[in-house]
């Protein structure tokens, strides 16, 4: 029996659980992952980090998740202002870090060809990002499915299959709407080989998809004020030039409890 240690982060309200150690398997991740998710059903992702000196993030499911990523950062400067450089599933080196006003950042690391969005019908776009695939669905395209809250997450499942996405490590669709002249994010967010489905409190992924769109649509760089299903914001810019997205980058606000939980397996 091992003892595992982590603690529970608050990136714009999704809690985030990060395991300290790394020196896992995936199928031991898994486990890790289901055992945090029952005894915490508030927590919506569950990372690995090392605690060796090394600056590393493993997500359970392999997938890219801009929230674990801000978590990480905060964890790694102890709150403290300052960036960072995360080695991010063994893959991409994502600059993170904490600013003056404690929020927490991180680049979201994008394909540097010019091809990463299509548009599948009218109010419809496909965002491809390394570790997660978006579907945006703007506004007025969204308000039928919004309709039905209720059965959303079912519904995103249902188009995530439709647009064939399952053989992504991970798939989300952004039904859009306006709140107060605010742009607000409904994410339903799935990951393919810990087969989790979560209507998430908060998706920086799927905030960058959401300006990802708003910058191709106007040809330039954006920075939106994404409202969050938990209330909270995620600043997501886009920076566009020359027909490329060439960097994009979240921030928003954080809360850990200052706890380490520990369960046994």
């Amino acid at each position: 029996m091992k003892q595992i240690k982590y603690s529970i982060y608050r990136p714009a309200g999704n809690d985030t659980a990060l395991v300290y150690g790394t020196n896992y398997t995936e199928k031991i991740k898994k486990k890790i992952n289901d055992a945090i998710m029952k005894k915490h059903t508030n927590v919506e992702q569950v990372g690995f980090i090392n605690n060796n000196g090394k600056k590393e993030l493993q997500m359970a499911g392999g997938e890219f998740c801009g929230n674990a990523t801000r978590s990480a950062a905060y964890n790694y400067l102890d709150g403290m202002q300052g960036k960072i450089q995360i080695c991010v599933n063994s893959k991409d080196k994502i600059i993170a870090g904490v600013d003056k006003d404690k929020k927490a950042w991180c680049e979201i690391p994008l394909y540097k060809n010019s091809n990463i969005i299509t548009e599948k019908e009218n109010g419809v776009f496909i965002v491809e990002m390394k570790g997660i695939t978006i579907v945006v669905i703007k506004e007025f395209k969204a308000k039928k499915y919004l309709c039905n809250k209720a059965n959303l997450k079912q519904i995103g499942r249902n188009l995530i299959d439709n647009y064939n996405l399952v053989n992504n490590s991970a798939a989300g669709v952004m039904f859009c709407e306006k709140k107060k002249e605010k742009t607000k994010i409904n994410p339903i967010v799935w990951v393919k080989n810990i087969d989790t489905l979560f209507y998430e409190t908060a998706c920086g992924s799927g905030s960058i998809a959401v300006c990802i769109v708003e910058s191709y649509l106007k040809k330039q760089s954006q920075k939106i004020d994404i409202l969050q299903p938990s209330g909270l914001i995620i600043t997501a810019n886009v920076d566009y030039k020359n027909n490329k997205f060439q960097q994009a980058i979240i921030s928003g606000n954080i809360e850990n409890d200052g706890m380490i939980y520990s369960l046994n397996l």
